[in-house]
């Protein structure tokens, strides 16, 4: 007889989700911060690569970012503090604006890759 799996498979929340400005880049976490996928339209690859490195970093620290925000919330609404080196929504208010503020758009948008629609 086999044992359940006492860890399910992370399933992706597009609550979660993280879209680049230009559109051509998404990142998908699950529950906990864990990456689940990662989409980039043909266009992402066109451009510098330093820059798509600097925007794959920065889209995937809000995403990841914001499924620990769920995990804080939890955290907190159990009664508990977290550690001071657990991330605060300031933390991700400071990814998003860095995201923002990268040059290639005008804030987080919501439109996703043609694949997630």
């Amino acid at each position: 007889m086999t044992e359940p799996d006492p860890q399910p498979d992370p399933q992706p929340d597009p609550e979660f989700d993280a879209v680049h400005p230009d559109g051509n880049l998404m990142f998908r976490s699950c529950r906990g911060g864990y990456l689940y996928d990662v989409v980039l339209s043909e266009s992402a690859m066109d451009g510098d690569a330093a820059a798509l490195a600097e925007a794959v970093l920065r889209t995937a620290e809000v995403s990841h970012l914001k499924s620990v925000m769920q995990i804080r919330r939890e955290i907190i609404e159990s009664g508990f503090t977290p550690t001071p080196a657990f991330p605060t929504p300031a933390d991700l208010d400071r990814a998003e604006a860095a995201l923002r503020g990268d040059g290639c758009g005008d804030g987080l948008s919501a439109r996703r890759p043609e694949s997630y629609r």
